[in-house]
């Protein structure tokens, strides 16, 4: 915006001198010739009202200069504006002068203002487009007052309405900016009324519908609003049910409203195809499907053909086989009904009389050696035997068995053969399978423990591991350290004749169950061979030995012969060699010079106990 530069004032002497003498002449003179000596000028013709110097107060405060709150408490319509940061005021500081120049003269430019920089949507929230752009630079065209917040925004308030308001004052229903007023009847987008034109509607002139201008209240709910009725309301007022609005001729019929709805295949028939003759002068039958077509079960169904086909296809029926004594279901579901049901001397299917064993349409794979009733084993869903249960006995098909597929325990007994190329050969046989383990199993014993395997296994554990033997049953029970000890501590691998014949395994029979058979004898046979006289399984070491000839030696195991450990009497004998790992030498001679040194030197005899006791 320009800025107009504000008058000074300059008090010179003269003034002063002026004044004074202004004063002489009157109050009202005085006043009259005094401002127009101290005004910087003559205010604008808008504010001609307060000229004079008893009225500066009005806009300037003692002081000060010109004070805003005085300027907007005339300009109220501003100050609204700038309150609610809208126009050309809403970024106002708070310093009027800045932009409006007062004493510059009645005619002076009191509100400068660039009109081509002016953004009129942004400051006025009224967007000038289209046809009326030209205007943007011509503010006077539509703002004929002074003040810029008197003019309208409604299209009436700067043009005629031609429809004398029977349309309603929103103009931009119908009219836009971006073409003239004539162009209404070619840009008008019939859609946003209630009656949208579509087909020969749409190519229809304006004035075919709205006579004379009517554009309001013209009726349209029937056909018959707009059209002559040929049909004189025969046909009632749903003229759409034949007609169509792309062409006036009988283009559908809506068969539904007759006794015989057209659906499926029945919908894409000619109408000649059924009504040789006008439907007026001859009523076609269509109680039954046999009016129009052939039957060709020759009257072997009672029932109408609907109860099997239906319009959609004739070649598939819809049948519902659940109501016979067969349900067709899972693999069964799928099948074509000439699968089952051959055609009778190359003619019509046979559809009565069919079996519904298994072994009428399957072949029996099995031979008949578990009889008819498949169904114990097999179903329709599957023909794989994927859960059947054997019955007894039930504790058999436990454990590591659970998993085993029918032909690892049942091997085929009959010869294969194939019935087509679709069905692989199978024969197994069923019957008579032996349930002794040996009649799957190795026997890995080779005949030692005969055909009780469950004595010792289980098919629980992984292998048949060992779980379940007591060996307290047998003649040698496990106790105290033998207890912990593996079974291939005693029985070990030989390679020999066993009772099954010649082979390798780990013996069972004939183990020994002497000291001996497992355990080396420290003492060389010297104490025979009744290790638990001296020894207990709970531990081998002696605990406390009571000497056999305790009693005969009574007078030799008292003092300190008593806690005498064994080893202090019973050395190993000279004569064995190392190798014998010969712990002691039990033939012990009870002389006292055996084990202790003579320090008489035999002075006085081999009879110690006569002087010394132990």
């Amino acid at each position: 915006m320009s800025s107009v530069p504000r008058p000074r004032h300059r008090l010179t002497r003269l003034t002063i001198a002026v004044v004074a003498l202004a004063c002489l002449l009157g109050p009202r003179a005085a006043f009259a010739q005094l401002g127009a000596l101290v005004s910087p000028g003559r205010l604008h013709r808008t504010h001609a009202a307060l000229e004079g110097l008893d009225k500066c107060l009005q806009c300037h405060s003692k002081g000060r200069q010109v004070s805003v709150e005085k300027c907007l408490s005339c300009h109220k319509p501003v100050a609204e504006r700038i309150a609610l940061k809208k126009g050309i005021h809403r970024a106002a500081a708070g310093d009027c002068v800045r932009c409006h120049v007062e004493h510059a003269g009645a005619d002076s430019q009191l509100r400068p203002f660039d009109q081509s920089k002016f953004d009129h949507a942004r400051d006025t929230g009224w967007a000038i487009d289209g046809l009326h752009a030209p205007l943007a630079a011509k503010c006077v065209t539509c703002h004929k007052e002074r003040s810029f917040l008197t003019a309208g925004t409604t299209c009436i308030s700067c043009h005629a309405d031609p429809h004398k308001p029977s349309l309603g004052a929103q103009c931009t229903t119908c009219h836009s900016t971006s073409a003239k007023f004539k162009a209404a009847t070619e840009t008008f987008d019939h859609a946003r009324a209630r009656f949208r034109l579509s087909g020969a509607h749409a190519k229809a002139a304006c004035t075919a519908c709205h006579v004379k201008g009517q554009y309001k209240g013209v009726a349209f709910e029937t056909c018959a609003s707009c059209h002559k009725d040929p049909h004189q309301s025969r046909m009632g007022t749903a003229c759409q049910s034949c007609h169509s609005d792309t062409s006036w001729r009988t283009g559908k019929l809506d068969h539904a409203r007759t006794a015989f709805p057209l659906r499926g295949k029945h919908a894409a028939v000619d109408c000649v195809k059924c009504h040789v003759k006008p439907a007026a002068v001859v009523k076609v039958r269509a109680d039954t499907c046999a009016v129009c077509h052939t039957d060709p079960h020759q009257g072997g169904f009672k029932q109408d053909c609907v109860a099997c086909h239906t319009e959609t296809t004739f070649q598939k029926g819809t049948f519902d086989h659940g109501t016979t004594k067969f349900a067709l279901a899972d693999k069964h579901g799928g099948l074509t009904c000439v699968t089952c049901h051959k055609a009778v001397q190359g003619k019509n299917l046979d559809y009565r009389g069919l079996k519904t064993t298994c072994v009428s349409c399957h072949a029996d794979v099995h031979q008949g050696e578990l009889g008819a009733t498949c169904e114990s084993c097999h179903s329709a869903r599957t023909w794989d035997v994927k859960a059947y249960t054997h019955l007894k006995p039930r504790s058999f098909f436990d454990g590591r068995h659970q998993p085993l597929t029918c032909t690892q325990c049942h091997p085929s007994t009959l010869q294969p053969t194939r019935t087509s190329a679709a069905v692989p050969a199978l024969r197994v046989g069923f019957p008579g399978t032996a349930t002794a383990c040996v009649a799957c199993h190795q026997d890995v014993h080779l005949g030692q423990l005969k055909t009780d395997c469950e004595r010792c296994h289980t098919i629980d554990t992984p292998k048949f591991a060992v779980a379940v033997f007591d060996h307290g049953r047998t003649a040698f029970p496990l106790t105290g350290k033998h207890g912990p000890v593996k079974c291939e501590g005693c029985h070990k691998t030989e390679t020999g004749a066993f009772p099954s014949g010649h082979g390798s395994a780990r013996k069972f029979t004939g183990v020994g169950t002497a000291c001996v058979a497992c355990h080396v004898d420290p003492h060389a046979g010297q104490l025979d061979r009744a290790c638990e006289t001296c020894h207990t399984v709970d531990r081998f070491t002696l605990p406390a030995y009571v000497h056999r000839n305790a009693k005969g030696l009574k007078s030799f195991f008292s003092g300190q012969h008593a806690s005498a450990k064994c080893a202090a009497c019973h050395k190993p004998s000279p004569a064995d060699r190392p190798d014998r790992r010969v712990l002691a030498s039990y033939a012990t001679v009870t002389t006292c010079t055996s084990c202790h040194t003579d320090i008489h030197r035999g002075a006085l005899g081999p009879a110690c106990s006569n002087c010394h006791k132990p």
